[in-house]
């Protein structure tokens, strides 16, 4: 998935062959944020534009399914001064996470449960009065298991809502964040989730790295590594005893990957290599990025690359044994990784701009 100025650019590849099966330009205003993915679930690609709008494709031919502009509907009914402090629709910023039974969308209102099938609204839920203002401002992430969700939120709020779903009801706790901009929740358990920044680059380290939520409060706080200078971050991964994330520190030039235990966030591991002979520059902010850590079986797999706005650059994957953090294997990319899936032999690494490649169990080195 890419973009531009006013064009999402979806594109389908054959899982063997790399083969593009269809591609798909979806219009939207300019001016509008990041588009997100909200998961395939029974066939269907579940996205937002960046706006207002919540799109479900045809993950078979690409073909728009329904196309709903959240936005105006709960501008109907509410004053607009509960939907973002600067009164646009350009900060309703839906985001989606869709399962078989109910598309979730967080938005500046709150979070709302849309019919897969044909897109339509069954409820609403206004989290605004959790807080001493009505507007939320930004939404930055949402989770969702069967009987909870959680939505975090940033600028003037700080704070992750948690809602439980209970016999149709639904129950609201609010936990303060020290994250100005905090990452989407990762949830370990029924109760417990797990959240870092949304800083994927930053002129000087944070003070904390990782928190651990539980009800109403921030559990443990894990500060991360005392480095200098410039510092890059990853995501939060999980395999619900223990949380991974990695961050580069410019002094030294190091890639250094953390495993913390779920229930304390406590160190179990730390594994730290040297940047310096691999032609990378943490400094650099619009040169380097982090990938997303992906936990498959035994394994954690972490990356970093460079050239991150471009189709192709420098990159390199790197699996770490869970349980102890040794390196089991290596592989050179033409690309700076993003996301990293598993699906039978094969490893899809997604690059910052859209570009996928394919590794087999032969490429590792």
């Amino acid at each position: 998935m890419g973009r531009s100025d006013s064009e999402l650019h979806l594109r389908a590849y054959g899982a063997i062959d790399g083969k593009r099966r269809w591609n798909r330009r979806i219009q939207y205003q300019s001016g509008r944020r990041v588009p997100r993915f909200g998961g395939l679930v029974n066939g269907s690609l579940y996205i937002t534009d960046g706006g207002t709008d919540v799109i479900a494709v045809n993950a078979r031919d690409g073909t728009i399914r329904w196309r709903r502009d959240l936005y105006d509907r709960v501008a109907d009914a509410v004053p607009e001064k509960f939907l973002s402090p600067s009164n646009s629709a350009v900060d309703f910023s839906p985001i989606p996470v869709a399962t078989p039974e109910t598309v979730y969308i967080q938005s500046s209102y709150g979070l709302h449960g849309i019919d897969p099938g044909d897109g339509s609204e069954r409820w609403r839920l206004y989290l605004g009065d959790q807080i001493d203002e009505a507007a939320l401002e930004d939404p930055y992430g949402l989770a969702v298991t069967p009987r909870r969700v959680w939505a975090s939120y940033g600028g003037h709020v700080q704070a992750l809502f948690t809602v439980r779903l209970s016999d149709g009801s639904r129950e609201v706790e609010r936990t303060h964040l020290p994250f100005e901009f905090p990452s989407h929740p990762v949830v370990t358990d029924d109760r417990e989730a797990v959240l870092t920044h949304d800083i994927v680059w930053g002129t000087s380290p944070l003070e904390t790295l990782a928190v651990g939520v539980a009800g109403e409060d921030v559990e443990w706080q894990f500060p991360g590594y005392a480095g200098e200078g410039a510092a890059a971050y990853s995501p939060v991964a999980t395999d619900g005893d223990h949380v991974f994330v990695a961050a580069s520190y410019e002094q030294q030039e190091q890639l250094v990957v953390f495993a913390l235990q779920v229930a304390t966030g406590k160190l179990e591991w730390l594994y730290r290599e040297s940047l310096a002979d691999r032609n990378v520059s943490v400094g650099a902010g619009g040169e380097f990025r982090l990938c997303q850590p992906a936990v498959t079986g035994g394994t954690l797999v972490v990356g970093y690359g460079t050239n991150p706005e471009q189709g192709t650059g420098h990159g390199e994957v790197v699996a770490l044994s869970r349980a102890a953090g040794q390196v089991q294997w290596r592989s050179t990319l033409s690309i700076a990784p993003q996301d990293v899936m598993r699906t039978g032999n094969r490893l899809y690494v997604g690059g910052q701009q859209g570009t996928v490649v394919a590794l087999t169990d032969n490429d590792s080195d």
